[in-house]
């Protein structure tokens, strides 16, 4: 009898012991909601007075142009906004009675800037005489090798910095006035050239 107890005992204790891990604890479960990943943009744009604003067409010596270019940033981010140039030949064609043809780099140096602003800022002493013959020039302005070299490189040359932290909804406007040598020869008849003029603007 008393093996049978010390048995029964057992049995019983085993059942208890398998039973102890199946009381309920109390818990409580919460959710967070609504965490949103959402890239931002760069975007810029560009208001010029004209659909090509600097347009100084069949020019004869000492003839100008002014115009303005304003840049926004219309994008969620801020930016650090980059300026270069670049120049293409393109001559005209209605007469081939001048058949001295100027190279782009020589009819670069006919086109004198004679005013260069940033906001209302002079930035015309930072353009470099490049070809040191005492002018600031479209040639200057294109072929100055110290500025920035920055990828991807639009204009084949160097970027300049102009605005390291250009917030959203900020706007720049840069104001130009070309004059065409007055002292250009006949040489230059018949000859010009096309300016692009490039802005970047990339995340900081």
């Amino acid at each position: 009898m008393r093996k049978i107890l010390i048995a029964l005992l057992g049995v019983l204790l085993v059942a208890a012991l398998a039973g102890a891990g199946t009381f309920a604890y109390f818990s409580d479960t919460e959710t967070s909601t609504g965490n949103t990943f959402a890239a931002g943009t760069i975007d810029l744009t560009l208001n010029q007075s004209a659909p090509a604003p600097i347009n100084l067409t069949n020019m004869k010596p000492g003839d100008d142009v002014s115009a303005t270019i304003t840049v926004q940033n219309v994008g969620s981010l801020a930016g650090k906004l980059y300026a270069d140039a670049s120049y293409t030949e393109q001559d005209n064609t209605n007469t081939t009675e001048f058949t001295t043809n100027m190279t782009a780099d020589q009819t670069a140096k006919m086109l004198l800037i004679t005013a260069f602003t940033a906001d209302s800022i002079d930035i015309l002493s930072q353009i470099p005489d490049v070809d040191t013959d005492s002018r600031k020039t479209v040639y200057d302005l294109v072929n100055d090798p110290s500025g920035i070299d920055l990828t991807p490189n639009y204009a084949g040359g160097p970027w300049y910095s102009y605005d390291t932290n250009m917030t959203s909804g900020e706007s720049h406007t840069y104001a130009m006035t070309i004059k065409f040598d007055e002292n250009a020869g006949n040489d230059y008849q018949n000859d010009g050239i096309v300016l692009n003029i490039y802005y970047l603007l990339t995340q900081q």
